[in-house]
């Protein structure tokens, strides 16, 4: 049933582009821990990222091709293997060259004879180096790591992290594909200390692999053009695009890969092994709001009493393509935001509430459904709490006011998050209403003497304090970083709230802003204006306008 008589249908575009600017003001790479973790950007973000996106919106049941041009400023660089024979490296510098990706290997089957020489010459001439390894998913990924590990040994001041190559022409069915992916990454990331990059193509990932788990790494994409790069739908730009194979570079025979960087060098060199240091007050790839707070503050802190969330509030987050994100003057706080429920196979839109905790201490969950804007009765809010994920369904329809989530124990200054997405399952066709307000947390264990405010980050929405923050316990706003789904437990809630029943499920992780901070600061409130920010995400389904 729709919600309100007047609103119509958004009708199908064919064949048409529509150029967007801005990106919300998620850092660049360092996303705070990877929730699967932030593919479209922060709709509710505040500042430009500067670049534009093309969105071609068509019929269909699925997301659409989205190019997506650099931010502004890009640097040149080259990839090789042994195909390019001997390089002259002091040469490739003196072209302009300043970074290079080299092949270690094919999977385990293939070691590059050029590996070792191409890449003690590259670092010999201060170009900036990364390795790469084709892999293969039929293969052990652990093994095909380990090969890449004990070939490049320990990475050096200026190295750029590793990459993984994800083209192979032998596959794996797309669950399987995601698993061998994300050990590869794991280990690597592990045994370096750096978050590797992701190369692939659009149409290979689309049809292949088809997550978005992995959109806290950085994305390299192929993509044959000059200009603006297809890139998969998931992740909401790119860093490194491969743009031919026809370069032409002094002391390299032969053609060779050639790629733009997204940024300038100062950019770049944040990326490098040594790049990142916490206090320098530069939050950059790798760091994030738990682990250098100093250089990417939080949204805010929650403090030890609790606090309630509303959305406009810093710590409260839209992702996906704002143009199926309505706000209304209702709600708590008379604002709230709906979108509609898909029967897609991933999330098209979701909403986040970020959970920094000043204190470590067991916490009761209410988010507030307000109708008649909350009509689906399959809406999961996934937790992310200090035991690992739970979820809990919620039927929206049958609720006007708090509807209680459960009691869960939350450490202070940890990865925490509440999340709903709109793949309920429920059919396209009937339009059926999801809505996105308020969350509220109130202490459950030893509560604290004092509720005095504490102060978090860049705020939320002009506390007493002048933290953002209010004082007592009526109202705050809170932040958490995305992390990486894992076990997950079930909870059941309707008016009542859950009785944790505990099952395993494979939920969508989320990642934290790509360089773990930037966010907005609740002052600039939410609204239809703050919906300008990034339509990185086509989807041709009928929406209420």
């Amino acid at each position: 049933m729709p919600i309100i008589a007047a609103m119509v249908t958004l009708r199908t575009l064919l064949s048409s582009s529509l150029a967007l600017v801005g990106v919300a003001a998620l850092a660049p790479e360092a996303a705070a821990a990877p929730l699967a973790d932030r593919p479209f950007g922060n709709v509710l973000g505040d500042g430009l990222g500067g670049f534009s996106s093309e969105l071609a919106l068509g019929e269909g049941l699925g997301p659409q091709q989205a190019k997506v041009c650099a931010d502004g400023e890009t640097l040149f660089g080259i990839d090789v293997s042994y195909y390019q024979g001997d390089i002259d490296w002091q040469k490739v510098a003196g072209d302009g060259v300043k970074y290079a990706w080299i092949r270690v290997s094919h999977s385990t089957q293939f070691l590059d004879p050029k590996f070792q020489q191409n890449l003690a010459g590259a670092r010999a001439a201060g170009i900036h180096a990364g390795v790469y390894q084709y892999f293969e998913p039929t293969e052990d990924p652990i093994a095909q790591a380990n090969l890449l590990l004990d070939e490049l040994g320990p990475l050096e001041p200026g190295d750029l992290p590793p990459m993984i190559d994800v083209e192979a022409a032998d596959k794996v069915n797309k669950a399987a594909y995601a698993d061998a992916i994300r050990a590869w990454l794991d280990h690597v990331e592990a045994a370096t200390g750096a978050r590797p990059f992701i190369y692939t193509g659009y149409y290979y990932w689309k049809d292949y692999v088809g997550t978005d788990e992995f959109i806290d790494h950085p994305l390299w994409i192929a993509n044959y053009n000059p200009g603006c790069p297809l890139i998969p739908d998931y992740w909401p730009t790119w860093k490194a695009h491969q743009f031919c194979d026809c370069g032409s570079i002094a002391g390299i025979q032969g053609p060779v890969d050639s790629n733009n960087w997204n940024g300038d060098m100062a950019d770049l060199l944040d990326h490098t092994v040594g790049g990142a240091v916490c206090g320098d007050g530069k939050c950059v790839f790798g760091e994030d709001a738990v682990n250098c707070p100093a250089d990417c503050p939080p949204c805010g802190t929650i403090p030890p009493h609790g606090a309630t969330i509303d959305d406009g509030d810093a710590c409260a987050e839209l992702y996906g393509d704002p143009q199926y994100w309505r706000h209304e003057t209702a709600g708590h706080g008379d604002s709230l935001y709906w979108t509609n429920a898909t029967d897609f196979d991933t999330p098209s839109n979701y909403a986040v509430w970020r959970l920094f905790f000043a204190e470590s201490g067991l916490y009761s969950l209410a988010a507030w459904v307000e109708q008649p804007f909350g009509e689906s009765q399959a809406v999961r809010y996934v937790v992310r709490h200090a035991g690992g994920e739970t979820v809990v369904p919620v039927d929206q329809s049958s609720i006007d006011g708090w509807v209680d989530l459960g009691e869960f124990d939350f450490d202070a200054a940890a990865d925490h998050w509440v999340r709903i997405d709109d793949n309920t399952g429920e059919q396209n066709d009937l339009e059926i209403s999801i809505t996105f307000d308020a969350l509220e947390l109130t202490r459950v264990d030893d509560e604290p003497e004092s509720t005095t405010s504490t102060s978090g980050g860049s705020g939320g929405t002009g506390g007493t304090d002048g933290t953002g923050w209010t004082d007592g316990s009526d109202s705050a706003s809170a932040s958490a970083s995305g992390t990486d789904g894992g076990g997950s437990t079930t909870g059941v809630a309707g008016t009542s709230g859950g009785d944790g029943l505990t099952t395993t499920t494979d939920e969508p992780g989320l990642s934290g802003d790509e360089d773990g901070c930037g966010c907005r600061s609740a002052g600039s409130g939410g609204g239809a204006g703050a919906l300008l920010a990034l339509t990185l995400l086509a989807v041709g389904r009928r929406r209420r306008r």
